[in-house]
């Protein structure tokens, strides 16, 4: 099994040059320790929980602090309003060279009203224009020229450089929450990045149904990426009583706010964001104690926290997205020590 050290600049504060640089620290660290890669995702117009506006200026940092990290973007934002895929291709390429061959694309198509009524990309094409970049990319990858004639783009005979150093190209990946996308991912012959909020029985539902359709995939790219991830939202502490005290309240906030946009955009009537509606059901639910009693967030001592890992990967899980954010940067430190010195081992 595979960890993530998973970071949004979560900062009640506000204070995003100090949490910046603080990531840059944990990122070096979770790299010294042995975490197999570092992510965050591209987030517009959130000011406390998700201030992630320019991954593509926050890799190359990233990548000059570290040797072995995989870097793995979670997400782009594929909409062609707010990141032509030509622009893609050519930040990739560049973040493959500068890292010596370790940057992976995850995509996505946004999980905001708020971001996609400022960037003017309409909920209900969303999907559509996730879908055609991504056939797109890999091809400016690969092909010395490129060109594209579509309703959405008209580009002629274009050599896109420079190329990724990975042979044939970049891992690709896309976040989905629900099983519509799941089974689409698979047939894109792409990783999955489940980005949902699910007890370890309702993954192995999940990744069942990714691994299916991978199986029978037409990849958009040169190979089939068959691997599957999870999302976690997680804190390890000496003990579990310490580690309950500093994680509540920011995942708390950070999943309050989470039920807020997937209702919002629920709301809209899009029919690919409809079943977002359906969080109000469980709204009850959102709850501490709850979340870390059902292992749908994992937050305790290094023993607990390995159980609870247990539970996913036996659940197929390949790799464990763990969003550790929002609790003071020396406190973070020590969870990405904890993890990898008294969990990861047993696991993998």
């Amino acid at each position: 099994m595979k960890f993530e050290f998973f970071v949004e600049c979560q900062t009640a504060t506000r204070s995003y040059y100090d949490r910046y640089w603080q990531i840059l620290e944990e990122a070096q660290l979770a790299d010294e320790l042995g975490w197999d890669s570092f992510g965050t995702s591209e987030q517009h117009f959130t000011p406390e929980l998700f201030t992630t506006s320019a991954p593509e200026v926050f890799y190359p940092a990233v990548a000059m602090r570290t040797k072995r990290l995989r870097l793995r973007h979670g997400i782009r934002l594929l909409p062609y309003r707010v990141n032509h895929p030509l622009k893609i291709a050519e930040q990739m390429a560049m973040l493959d060279i500068v890292s010596n061959g370790r940057a992976e694309l995850g995509t996505g198509r946004g999980n905001t009203f708020r971001m996609l009524s400022a960037f003017e990309v309409s909920p209900e094409d969303s999907r559509s224009q996730w879908e055609e970049a991504l056939s797109m990319i890999p091809k400016m990858w690969t092909q010395d020229e490129f060109s594209w004639e579509s309703k959405n783009f008209h580009i002629p005979p274009t050599h896109v450089v420079p190329k990724p150093i990975q042979k044939p190209h970049p891992a690709m990946w896309a976040a989905a929450t629900n099983p519509d996308m799941y089974e689409i991912v698979g047939r894109k012959g792409i990783g999955l990045m489940t980005f949902k909020f699910g007890t370890p029985e309702q993954a192995e539902k999940d990744i069942a149904i990714y691994k299916k359709a991978v199986k029978k995939a037409e990849p958009v790219g040169d190979f089939v990426n068959d691997k599957a991830a999870w999302f976690l939202m997680c804190f390890c502490g000496e003990t579990t009583e310490y580690a309950r005290q500093l994680a509540k309240e920011p995942i708390m906030a950070f999943l309050n706010e989470a039920v807020r946009i997937y209702e919002e955009l629920g709301g809209t009537g899009a029919k690919t964001y409809q079943y977002m509606s359906e969080v109000t059901k469980y709204k009850s639910m959102v709850n501490f104690d709850y979340l870390n009693d059902s292992d749908i967030i994992v937050v305790g001592d290094p023993e607990t926290c390995r159980k609870k890992f247990q539970k996913y990967k036996d659940a197929g899980a390949d790799e464990l997205i763990l969003r550790i954010d929002g609790m003071p940067h020396e406190k973070i430190m020590d969870c990405i020590r904890l993890l990898a010195e008294q969990v990861f081992p047993y696991l993998r």
